[in-house]
């Protein structure tokens, strides 16, 4: 069993890692943006909440994400790792997840950070949104260069203290996000076995 948090800003590829590790590891995948776009789907309270901020490009207040994950994580089998897609993204979140996963037995083997250029995100986007008006599904509301750019300022300015606080607790760890998908798994499973 191995719980992994994967942190980087919209669009630096945890998702696709983390199909690929569902897939190979059979871990739980939790991601923050699913439930919350789940939540809004569904128009439950905490996700009125999340459309709010998610329109705007903001950050989505911390109880209703840390509300979220943990209805999840409640859900997974005993012996099932998982991994946490895009959360915690600030010190307060890192804390509430530290005091859930210690009630459940259950801690964090790697905190893995996406590294990755702006410009690389600004045309990951592009191509996401462009896929989807070609395959008629719809946009996703942050599949915009102008939404994007403010969520990556809020995704710096929010995770710059929770490197440290993984870093201390010797769970940090890097990758070049900007190198190719099989590259990036390639270094994840390492990271994995070590």
């Amino acid at each position: 069993m191995v719980n992994l948090v994967l942190i980087g800003p919209p669009g630096a590829g945890k998702g696709t890692q983390a199909e690929r590790l569902v897939r190979d590891y059979g871990l739980m995948h939790i991601s923050t943006g699913d439930l919350l776009r789940e939540a809004i789907k569904a128009e439950t309270p905490l996700g009125r909440a999340a459309r709010t901020a998610v329109d705007s490009g903001a950050l989505v207040p911390d109880e209703v994400v840390v509300g979220l994950v943990e209805e999840r994580l409640s859900t997974k089998r005993p012996e099932q790792g998982f991994i946490l897609d895009g959360f915690p993204r600030t010190v307060a979140q890192a804390e509430a997840l530290e005091r859930l996963l210690d009630n459940l037995d259950s801690p964090l083997d790697h905190v893995i950070i996406f590294d990755i250029p702006i410009d690389f995100l600004e045309e990951r986007i592009a191509k996401r949104a462009e896929q989807s008006r070609a395959t008629g599904t719809p946009t996703r509301t942050d599949d915009n260069v102008n939404v994007l750019k403010k969520r990556v300022e809020e995704f710096a300015r929010a995770t710059a203290a929770l490197t440290s606080f993984y870093d201390h607790r010797q769970l940090l760890r890097r990758i070049d996000a900007a190198a190719g998908v099989t590259d990036v798994a390639v270094e994840i499973s390492s990271l994995m076995r070590g």
